[in-house]
């Protein structure tokens, strides 16, 4: 997976996944997370254990996921043609590209001030800690350009 995520749409003020993917794509990615590997009915099958969805809605969020890269598959033959689903990334991996991309997005707008902003509200006391968490940020920002 590349460092920008063309899939990533940032919507701080929503909950969990649905931060940056749709609620419907966010209960998805958590059941193939969850499985590891599935097919379309028993990702539908783990995902209807925390809503009501149709199966070829979560066929059709499964393929649109597949298109932004967050899920890869695999044609079967066996007892039936069908696809079998697995994370294109873990959750840990994925949540290391939200926080790149939205820190990268931050620098690139708000640059020196986004940088202020998170030294000075980081709740750290120790003067060297500090001054390496302001080195570190200001290579992330010189990285976004």
């Amino acid at each position: 997976m590349s460092e920008d995520a063309n899939w990533l749409d940032f919507h701080p003020n929503k909950e969990d996944l649905s931060k940056v993917l749709g609620e419907l794509e966010a209960d998805v990615m958590k059941a193939v997370w969850s499985l590891q590997k599935g097919n379309v009915k028993e990702i539908h099958a783990e995902v209807n254990t925390g809503r009501s969805s149709a199966i070829t809605t979560v066929a059709t969020v499964l393929d649109r996921l597949h298109g932004k890269g967050l899920v890869e598959r695999a044609l079967v033959k066996e007892g039936g043609i069908r696809y079998e689903y697995t994370p294109a990334m873990s959750r840990m991996q994925f949540e290391g590209t939200v926080v790149r991309n939205v820190f990268k997005g931050l620098f690139e707008t708000f640059g020196d001030s986004a940088i202020s902003y998170l030294v000075q509200n980081s709740g750290i006391e120790d003067e060297e800690v500090l001054r390496e968490f302001r080195d570190r940020l200001e290579r992330l920002k010189e990285e976004a350009k």
